[in-house]
């Protein structure tokens, strides 16, 4: 009785509004790609400025795994979709095991390769889609256990970032940032630097490490 009265005053303690909950054990980031913007000489490296620009732009893909979870983030643009399949590999996944595809925004050069993984549920900023079902959900969604999409609107309105909780600390995939060394600071594609800014304040109030749009994960320096 005694052990009984315990666990229930424990679980209604957890259970508190608010109250953090211990990381998901399961939960474990992989970084597949990491991406890269690189200028080309003699074309304009800013998208829409010129009738002949042209830059290299992969993204950083990344694969979150849970329990009954596998996500790929941002299957975008590669040097050839079969790097995707190869890293994938690597893992022991192969495609048709994805069971959510993550985009964090609507820019090709993150989303080219979602049909990649004919399984997937697809989860962007206020929508999940399978087959001909689109659901709405709210911001802060849970796509499984510590796996959350925060929406982040800045780099585009319909920016989201993905917050993953693991043993080893929590994980924020985002473009709120573009590159490792968090440039550039003035991004010249947002919809709203202000946004962009305050978004970035709220993610560096959470994230123990930062996956960007284009580069390698880096440690959040408020917090090294």
């Amino acid at each position: 009785m005694h052990q009984t009265m315990l666990a229930a005053v424990a679980f209604a303690f957890l259970s508190l509004p608010g109250l953090a909950r211990p990381a998901p054990d399961d939960n474990k980031v992989t970084v597949l790609t990491e991406g890269y913007v690189r200028p080309i000489e003699g074309r304009e490296f800013v998208p829409g400025k010129s009738a002949d620009g042209a830059r290299k732009v992969a993204g950083t893909v990344v694969l979150v795994q849970g329990k009954d979870t596998t996500l790929v983030a941002d299957p975008g643009m590669v040097t050839d979709r079969q790097v995707i399949l190869d890293t994938l590999k690597k893992q022991g996944v192969s495609p048709e095991q994805v069971t959510h595809v993550f985009i964090s925004h609507h820019h090709p050069d993150h989303t080219v390769n979602i049909a990649l993984f004919p399984n997937a549920e697809v989860v962007d900023f206020w929508g999940r889609y399978r087959g001909d079902l689109w659901q709405d959900h709210p911001d802060g969604y849970e796509v499984a256990p510590g796996i959350e999409v925060l929406r982040t609107p800045g780099h585009t309105d319909e920016d989201a970032s993905l917050v993953v909780k693991t043993a080893d600390g929590t994980y924020v995939l985002t473009h709120l940032w573009w590159f490792p060394d968090m440039t550039p600071v003035q991004d010249p594609l947002a919809s709203s630097q202000s946004d962009l800014d305050k978004h970035r304040e709220k993610i560096l109030g959470i994230a123990d490490w930062i996956i960007p749009g284009h580069g390698k994960m880096f440690k959040n320096p408020q917090k090294q």
